[in-house]
């Protein structure tokens, strides 16, 4: 619980620090923009290309991978139903050392699909606060060689999640279901905000500092395969193994500095910091654990480069 505390002064830190900046944002947001088109407002879709180089692999705050790992992301969205949107994305992690398992070097393991439904529920007049909600389907496909069939969904989820967006601060919510393979809720709560360091910039258009915070929790299920925690019966030790209870995850507080060269084209560095909440996972997982390359507390980062249309 005292690392919760400590993450969340963190964050409001982050959040609340800048606060009279926010109100000369608002200020300038108010001022007519006589040059202003509506070239934007007649797009059909919106696409783009992620690439991220990072020096680990934290998944729901849970360290999958210490180690440097390559996740691409191709994204499309259909926007023409606005205030609704249609869309996918297809994720991939690439482990670029043999840390978890020999035979993950190399290979492209994860493949992630999805497919959602967005709405913008409700914006004010000047469009410096919304509320958008989005529901969407999730499937998880490992690629491990000797482990599983290729394209293997080691499992799904459903997902609903919500964000309002404030001049000030940003907080937003998830709720996923996972089925198939195995079951269990999880749910994600966390506050952002970017600051807008330069604009007009003699090279590129932006420099911009995000800050975000989130906390996740989860159903003993799901944390016991988040964290790979067995449950069952243990012959060996002629014991039962109960998994965990119902309770808080993790928890990770990240700046991302992005550099905005132009309309489609980002670079940015992330740097951030992954602790593990729950203090019974703490006290027995690793040797429970299927991984065996947990860490209690990481911090890592990276470099993010977006492309989009």
């Amino acid at each position: 619980m005292k690392k919760l505390m400590v993450a969340f002064v963190a964050a409001s830190f982050v959040g609340f620090a800048f606060a009279d900046s926010a109100s000369e944002s608002s200020a300038a947001a108010e001022k007519p923009a006589e040059t202003e088109t509506e070239e934007t407002d007649d797009a059909l879709f919106e696409f783009g290309v992620d690439v991220d180089l990072y020096t680990a692999y934290v998944y729901r705050n849970q360290v999958y991978n210490d180690r440097p790992v390559a996740q691409p992301c191709v994204w499309a969205d259909f926007v023409a139903l606005d205030p609704f949107y249609v869309g996918f994305y297809i994720w991939q992690n690439y482990d670029l050392t043999n840390r978890r398992r020999e035979e993950m070097r190399g290979e492209w393991n994860e493949t992630d699909y999805n497919v959602h439904l967005g709405w913008t529920a409700w914006s004010n007049d000047d469009e410096t606060m919304s509320l958008t909600l989005e529901a969407g389907h999730e499937w998880f496909v490992s690629r491990v060689k000797d482990d599983y069939d290729k394209d293997y969904a080691s499992t799904c989820e459903i997902y609903v999640k919500a964000e309002f967006e404030t001049p000030l601060v940003t907080p937003y919510g998830l709720i996923s279901r996972m089925y198939r393979h195995d079951d269990g809720t999880h749910y994600e709560l966390g506050l952002k905000r970017d600051f807008v360091l330069m604009e007009e910039m003699p090279l590129g258009e932006s420099l911009t500092l995000g800050a975000d915070w989130n906390v996740n929790f989860g159903s003993g299920r799901y944390l016991d395969y988040l964290y790979g925690v067995e449950r069952g019966y243990d012959a060996e030790e002629d014991d039962f193994l109960r998994g965990n209870k119902d309770g808080i995850g993790g928890t990770t507080v990240k700046l991302a500095l992005t550099w905005q060269l132009c309309e489609c084209f980002s670079v940015g560095g992330v740097l951030a910091y992954t602790s593990l909440l729950n203090e019974s996972i703490r006290d027995g997982y690793r040797d429970s654990g299927w991984y065996g390359n947990y860490k209690d507390d990481l911090v890592w980062g990276g470099v993010q480069m977006k492309l989009g249309f």
